[in-house]
Parts: structure tokens; C-alpha cells; sequence
């Protein structure tokens, strides 16, 4: 009977082991899984329900965005704070007030450059090598731009908006009216990390079908024929560091004949200020003033286009027939970017200009009409300047909201 008992031991243990390094060869740790390594499972978001979209006041307070299981209730001990980093896809949370680091391009890696004297077969190799890391560079953007919107489905849902259409929020009728009528924002659910999620994937799924067919029939040539359109088929996850450079040149130049003609209208109706000076105090009043509702709702077919112009929103402010797209494409165009720069203008002041990364506040600063307010500086200094001017936008538009409710 001992002997039976420690035979049958044995063919168990054996059992147990064979079974063991069968899971161990099956298992995830195959040789191949490093090369899948920007293949992630993303957990999908949980915001909170939605409850009244168009009416409630607006609130960005990390109590409102806690998760529906917590009370809503401040802890003296553990406030809810915003977090300042820039958090990866999968540890979004409604405190973090910077956009995922997928919703920004990856590093671009070339190959060290060679001296003159380097034979010709070597400097072909180099070409080779910078085409096939300017592929690389773009499938890893259209890998993201894939995984963000696919975050984003679950915030979609909770927004209203079309989980299979790519809108960017807000984007409805009853907003519109809404913020026509009143200083006030409709409350989102939502940090504003996640609410740049939701609009920066949209934007770059809208252009995810056209690039992807440019990027399978031309390959590695793929750098040669994206300047011929730009950022219109480009998402903002496959764009170059020279490709952004020279649109915010375009954007500065744009902005300056914008505002010019703006001054020239004014002069001719007996104003007489001139054009402010870029970066100064008065051009950021000029911005300030385009922001406004109240303007685009009443603003002339000219006006309408020379904002749109300034806040990027068309290439000419004189383009050819633009007079006759105001009524059904421009104008709402420029309303919806009014929204948003107000949503996101109270997101920033609950937060603080100070939790936003550097690239952050560029985007940030872009998107409200002054990219070249830091044009002729680098690195900390440029950020700064960037800081200071966002601050200042803030509190003009503090002031005129505080306006516009007396």
C-alpha cells in the first residue's frame, strides 16, 4: 500500500508538471511577443452618465468627475486633484488634464548622417533606411489613431455623439442654441485629458482612410506626397516635426493678412486703430473679441472669414466663393470652435495653465489664434512666453463673460 500511494504520487506530480510547462510554451511569452508590443488591450473608459448634456451648468471640479460608485463628496484628506502628467491610454483617468501621449506623434528615428566623402552604395543604404523609418514613424501613428478612437467609443456613447461617425464634440443643435443665449457651458462628465481624447481622435479618423491609402501605394515615398496635401489628409498622429513647422509659418502668415484686412474694414467704417503687432497685448484683445459668441452669431460674411482665418479654421480669409459658404459652412464651423475653446478655456482655469505640458500649452495657445506668439524662441523660453500668453487669454475672457452676464 506505501508503494501504490507513492506511485500514484508521482504520476501526479509528473501530470502536474508535463501540464505546467505546456502553459509555460503556450503562454504569452513566445518569442514573437516583443514585435507586438504596441499592440495593447486597452480597458475601456468609464466616465460618468450623462444626465443633461445642454442644460446643466457647466463644471470641471474633480468631484463631478468622480466614479458614479463614490460619493460625491470632497475628502478634507484625499482631494480629488488634477493630475498634471501625461498619462498613456490605459491610465486616463477624469483627473488628468493632459491628452494621452498616443494622441501625439511618436519619436522620429533616423539613421546617423554620413560624411560627404561616403561612397554611393553607403548613402543609398541611408536613403533606404530614412524611407523605411518614415514608414515605420507612420504606421506606429496610424496604429494609435486606431486604439484612441477605439478608447474613445465608451466617452462617445456618454457625449450622445455617433459612436461610429467621427464628430468632434460639441457638435448639436441644442449647444449651439444654448451658448448663444448664455455665458455658460454644458457640463461635461469628463476630464479634459478624456475630452481631448474624444475630439483628437475624431479629427484623426476623419483622415485615417485617405493616408492609409496614400501610405499603401507609395510606401516609403509615402514623405514625397504628403506635403502635396498637408495636414487634410494627415492625422496629427503622422505628422513630421518639418511638416508642423511649416503649418504654423502658414497659420502666422494667414493670421497677420487676416487681421490686416480686418483694420483695412475698420478704417473704411471710420475706426481708425491699425493692425496689432503680433504677441502683443492688443492683438490678444482682437482674438479675444472673434471669441466671442455674440460676434459670430452677428458678424458680417467678411468678419466671419477673417476669424475663421485667424483661428485656423481656412486657409484664405478671401478665398473664391467663401462669401456665399459663410451661411452653411462657415459660420457654423466658427461657432463650433467658439464652444470649444469656452469648454476647454474652463477645463484650463479649473486646472491651472501650470498642469499643462509644454506641448499642451503649444496646442493650446495654436488653437486660439497665436502659434507665432513664441516663433523667434526655443525650448523653456518659448514655453514660457506660451505660458504667460494663455494666462492672459484666460483672464480676458474672465473678464468678458463677467461682461456679458452684467
Amino acid at each position: 500500500m506505501p508503494r501504490k500511494h507513492t506511485t500514484s504520487f508521482s504520476c501526479t506530480y509528473l501530470i502536474t508538471s508535463s501540464q505546467t510547462m505546456t502553459s509555460i510554451v503556450r503562454g504569452p511569452g513566445s518569442l514573437w511577443a516583443p514585435l507586438r508590443a504596441t499592440r495593447l488591450s486597452y480597458t475601456p473608459l468609464r466616465p460618468l452618465p450623462l444626465a443633461c448634456y445642454h442644460l446643466a451648468p457647466f463644471s470641471t471640479s474633480a468631484a463631478s468627475h468622480a466614479p458614479k460608485q463614490r460619493p460625491r463628496v470632497r475628502s478634507a484628506s484625499k482631494p480629488n486633484l488634477p493630475v498634471s502628467t501625461t498619462p498613456i491610454l490605459d491610465d486616463l483617468s477624469p483627473n488628468h488634464v493632459n491628452a494621452p501621449l498616443s494622441t501625439f506623434p511618436a519619436p522620429l528615428d533616423f539613421p546617423d548622417p554620413l560624411p560627404a566623402s561616403t561612397p554611393t552604395a553607403e548613402k543609398l543604404k541611408r536613403l533606404i533606411a530614412v524611407g523605411r523609418a518614415y514608414l515605420t514613424f507612420y504606421k506606429t501613428g496610424l496604429k494609435n489613431v486606431y486604439h484612441n478612437y477605439r478608447a474613445a467609443l465608451s466617452l462617445r456613447r456618454e457625449l450622445g455623439l455617433p459612436a461610429y461617425f467621427p464628430v468632434s464634440p460639441p457638435r448639436s443643435t441644442a449647444f449651439n442654441e444654448a451658448i448663444l443665449t448664455s455665458p455658460s457651458t454644458p457640463e461635461l462628465p469628463l476630464g479634459r485629458g478624456q475630452f481631448q481624447l474624444v475630439r483628437r481622435s475624431a479629427r484623426d479618423v476623419r483622415r485615417m482612410i485617405p493616408f492609409t491609402l496614400i501610405l499603401i501605394i507609395c510606401g516609403e515615398f509615402t514623405p514625397l506626397i504628403v506635403p502635396i496635401f498637408g495636414n487634410a489628409i494627415t492625422p496629427a498622429t503622422c505628422r513630421v516635426p518639418g511638416q508642423l513647422a511649416k503649418e504654423r509659418e502658414a497659420g502666422s502668415k494667414r493670421k497677420v493678412l487676416a487681421l490686416q484686412a480686418h483694420a483695412a474694414a475698420s478704417a473704411e467704417a471710420g475706426e481708425t486703430a491699425p493692425a496689432p503687432a503680433m504677441g502683443s497685448d492688443e492683438e490678444l484683445g482682437q482674438l479675444a473679441r472673434f471669441a466671442r459668441a455674440s460676434f459670430a452669431a452677428g458678424a458680417s460674411a467678411e468678419e466671419v472669414l477673417q476669424a475663421c482665418a485667424v483661428f485656423g479654421l481656412v486657409t484664405k480669409h478671401d478665398r473664391f466663393l467663401g462669401r456665399l459658404l459663410v451661411g452653411p459652412v462657415y459660420r457654423p464651423r466658427l461657432l463650433r470652435h467658439l464652444h470649444y475653446m469656452t469648454i476647454d478655456d474652463r477645463m484650463i482655469s479649473d486646472a491651472g495653465v501650470g498642469a499643462l505640458s509644454a506641448e499642451e500649452v503649444r496646442i493650446a495657445v495654436e488653437e486660439r489664434g497665436a502659434g507665432d506668439v513664441a516663433a523667434l524662441l526655443q525650448g523653456a523660453k518659448a514655453e514660457a512666453v506660451e505660458r504667460e500668453w494663455l494666462t492672459k487669454w484666460l483672464e480676458a475672457r474672465k473678464k468678458m463673460v463677467s461682461a456679458q452676464r452684467e
